[in-house]
C-alpha cells in the first residue's frame, strides 16, 4: 500500500548503503505521444521498469523515482512495485533540482546513484561497475565513445587524462566528429553530493544541471572518475526512432539469453519474445512466433511456426502450431492447431487434441479431450476423454446473459451439434450429427434431432 511519508510516496525500503534515484519526470516532447516517455514499452516492458530492474540487481537500500510530467499515469503504471519511493518534481527545473528533492528519500545512504529512466538498455552489470569505479572519489559517471558527438555533452580531460568537466554541445570549440560523451549515469559520495548540490547555479535555460558537478570536483582537486560503456548499452530513447532501435537491441539480447540457456530458436530474425517471457530448457521456437507478456513455456514444448502466445502457460512436450493462445493454460503433451484459438480463461488438460480452426474461451477441458476442427466451446466445463467432433458450438449467449454448458466424461458429441446453454450432458452420453440440444441428456443416454430427443436410455442400474 502506498503511503504519504515526509512529502514522498514511500512504498518499501531495502537494506544496504547505496541509494538509487531514477529520473522520470521529463516531458519527452520528441516522442510526440500522450503516453509519458518512460512508459513506452521496450519488448513488452516500460522503459522505466527496465532501468529499475537493473538497479535492483544492486540491492539498494533505497530506490526513489522522481516523477513530474503526467505523474498520475506513471504512478498508476507502477502499482505493485512495492520497493519504490516516489518524489514529485512539481516544476521541471533540471536534473540537479530533481536529485535535490530526493535528499530525504536517500537518508542513510553513503553512496547515491542517479540514473535516467529513458535508458532501457542499461544492465545491472554496468551499474555494478559504475558503483565500484567510485572508489574514494566524490563522484563517477558513465562515458562512451560515439562517432558523432555534435549534440551531446563531451567529457573534458586535462593532459593527464583527469576529468575537468562536461562540456555542453553549445560550448564545444574543438573539432567536430567522434568523442567521449557523458551517458547520464552517475554515482556520488552521498555527503559530497548533498554538500555541493545546493551550490549549482541556474543555467541560461533556467534549469539546474548535474553536469556542473564534475567541474566542481575538478576545481577542488578531486576529479571525478569515469566508467566506460558501449554506446548500445547506454542508448537513451528520446524519439520513436531510438525506441525502435532499443526494441531491436533488447530483442537480440533476450533471444541470445534464451538460446544460451538451452532454448532452440530456429529463426531469430522472425522471433519476437518479450522481456517477461520464461522459456524452459529444450523448448523449441520455430519461425514467425510472437511471445508476449507473462508467458511460461515448459520443457520440450514446440511453439510454431506462426504462433502467438500472450500471457499463456504451455505445458511439457506440448506443440502449438500456427495458433493463438491468450490468457490461457495448456497442459502437457497437447497437440494444438493449425489455426486454433484459445481466448481468455481457457484451461486445456493433458494429452488433448485441439484441431484446426477450433476456438475455446472461458472453458475447462479435461484430460484426453479430442476437440476437432471448426468447433467452438465457450463458457463450458468438459470432462475427461470426451470427443468433440467438427462443427460443435456451445451456444452460450441467450441475448441477455451468458450461460454455461457442462459436458461429462467419455461423452461423444456428433458433428454440427448445437448445445444451447444452460445444458448438461451426463457422463458417457452421445448426440447425433446435426442435433440441437436444449435439454439435459442423462448419463449414458443418446439423443438426436432438432430439437434433440432422447432415443436410448442407459440400462437399469448402469452408471
Amino acid at each position: 500500500m502506498r503511503q504519504r511519508t515526509h512529502g514522498c510516496f514511500r512504498l518499501h525500503a531495502m537494506s544496504g548503503e547505496l541509494g538509487v534515484i531514477v529520473l522520470a519526470a521529463g516531458k519527452g516532447t520528441r516522442m510526440k505521444s500522450a503516453l509519458p516517455k518512460v512508459l513506452h514499452p521496450v519488448c513488452g516492458k516500460p522503459m522505466l521498469l527496465h532501468i529499475l530492474d537493473a538497479a535492483r540487481e544492486l540491492a539498494p537500500a533505497r530506490l526513489a523515482v522522481v516523477i513530474g510530467h503526467e505523474a498520475g499515469q506513471v504512478l498508476a503504471a507502477m502499482q505493485g512495485e512495492e520497493d519504490l519511493t516516489f518524489v514529485v518534481q512539481s516544476e521541471l527545473l533540471g536534473t540537479a533540482d530533481a536529485v535535490r528533492r530526493c535528499r530525504e528519500a536517500m537518508t542513510g545512504c553513503r553512496r547515491v546513484m542517479v540514473l535516467n529512466a529513458d535508458s532501457p538498455m542499461v544492465t545491472g552489470e554496468l551499474l555494478r561497475a559504475l558503483e565500484v569505479s567510485l572508489e574514494d572519489a566524490p563522484m563517477s559517471f558513465v562515458t562512451c565513445q560515439v562517432p558523432d558527438a555534435a549534440a551531446l555533452g563531451r567529457v573534458g580531460r586535462d593532459a593527464g587524462g583527469a576529468v575537468t568537466g562536461i562540456v555542453e554541445a553549445a560550448e564545444w570549440t574543438g573539432a567536430p566528429g567522434s568523442g567521449e560523451i557523458n551517458a547520464g549515469l552517475y554515482v556520488f559520495d552521498g555527503a559530497w553530493l548533498w554538500a555541493h548540490i545546493e551550490g549549482i547555479t541556474k543555467s541560461p535555460a533556467g534549469e539546474y544541471y548535474l553536469t556542473d558537478l564534475p567541474g566542481v570536483a575538478s576545481a577542488e582537486g578531486r576529479p571525478a572518475r569515469t566508467c566506460a560503456a558501449a554506446a548500445e548499452e547506454v542508448l537513451f530513447v528520446d524519439d520513436r526512432v531510438r525506441l525502435a532501435e532499443a526494441e531491436r537491441l533488447m530483442r537480440e539480447r533476450i533471444l541470445r539469453r534464451h538460446m544460451l540457456a538451452g532454448v532452440t530458436i530456429a529463426d531469430p530474425a522472425t522471433t519476437y519474445i518479450d522481456a517477461s517471457v520464461r522459456l524452459a530448457q529444450d523448448v523449441t521456437v520455430l519461425p514467425n512466433c510472437y511471445l508476449y507478456g507473462q508467458t511460461d513455456v515448459f520443457a520440450g514444448a514446440v511453439i510454431g511456426p506462426g504462433t502467438t502466445l500472450r500471457n499463456a502457460v504451455i505445458g511439457v512436450d506440448s506443440r502449438i502450431q500456427a495458433s493463438v493462445v491468450e490468457e490461457s493454460r495448456v497442459g502437457s503433451r497437447v497437440r494444438m492447431g493449425p489455426f486454433a484459438h484459445l481466448r481468455q480463461n481457457a484451461v486445456i488438460g493433458d494429452d488433448c487434441e485441439i484441431g484446426n480452426y477450433a476456438e475455446v474461451k472461458n472453458a475447462n477441458l479435461g484430460n484426453n479431450v479430442k476437440m476437432h476442427h471448426f468447433s467452438c466451446v465457450l463458457d463450458a466445463d468438459v470432462g475427461d476423454r470426451t470427443n468433440i467432433a467438427a462443427g460443435i458450438i456451445t451456444c452460450n449467449f441467450d441475448g441477455v446473459k451468458k450461460n454455461r454448458t457442462t459436458i461429462g466424461s467419455d461423452v461423444f458429441i456428433g458433428s454440427d451439434t448445437m448445445l444451447v446453454a444452460p445444458v448438461t450432458l451426463g457422463d458417457g452420453s452421445r448426440t447425433g450429427a446435426g442435433s440441437v440440444v436444449t435439454k439435459d441428456i442423462p448419463a449414458g443416454a443418446s439423443a438426436y434431432g432438432v430439437p434433440a430427443r432422447i432415443v436410448s436410455q442407459p440400462e437399469s442400474g448402469a452408471e
